[in-house]
């Protein structure tokens, strides 16, 4: 049986490694400090066939993007393409791609689903109602600038565009590419990373 809170203490400790090399670090840490507990409860998602749909599924998930990010630029590299951003910039993009699921402050994105019937079904989660709908990235950008956390722009565009193709908003940025070349790699290391998170966090979990 895994312990829920022993991995989110450990992912915690990682979290904070990556978070003490940033610049911004003194301003990221009050922004934490007003979500409380959700940054080590919160999960990545509410159905368990999608990922991490259970307690610090949320901090498990935006570490290991941060990992498959520096192997992503790594291999990336190796192959010619080019590293035109900062480390700083790919690790803040990959920590804080997902920070919507954490909500706001009307309350949590996430509520603990109240129905058997759904969650014999593995749905654990339910969506908070209570707060302003956004889509979660949108949610991410609003947050960080709430905070006054300086974004660049490369940043900003990463995590806009981490989900790709499956948010339907990012098609006039992705499907233009020759029209409107994208000037950073960043959104695509990110996008990649967190579909590489995804599908090896759901593999960990068969339902």
């Amino acid at each position: 049986m895994i312990d829920y809170e022993e991995k989110a203490q450990k992912n915690l400790e990682k979290f904070n490694t990556y978070l003490a090399e940033d610049a911004r670090v003194e301003k990221l840490n009050q922004m934490y400090e007003h979500f409380g507990n959700q940054l080590i409860t919160a999960p990545a998602s509410g159905k368990v066939h999608y990922h991490n749909a259970f307690p610090g599924g949320y901090l498990d998930h935006v570490v290991h993007v941060a990992d498959a990010a520096m192997k992503v630029a790594t291999v990336y590299k190796a192959i010619g393409g080019e590293i035109d951003f900062t480390k700083q910039e790919m690790i803040f993009a990959a920590l804080h791609h997902d920070l919507g699921k954490l909500g706001n402050e009307q309350g949590p994105y996430y509520l603990d689903q109240d129905s058997d019937w759904h969650r014999k079904r593995g749905e654990m989660y339910k969506y908070n109602d209570n707060i302003q709908y956004m889509t979660v990235t949108d949610r991410a950008l609003y947050i960080l600038q709430k905070f006054e956390i300086p974004v660049t722009e490369k940043e900003w565009i990463a995590i806009k565009l981490s989900d790709g193709m499956y948010d339907d908003g990012n098609k006039a940025y992705l499907k233009n590419h020759s029209v409107y070349p994208m000037k950073t790699n960043l959104p695509y290391i990110i996008h990649w990373a967190d579909h590489m998170a995804c599908t090896a966090e759901r593999d960990t979990t068969k339902f």
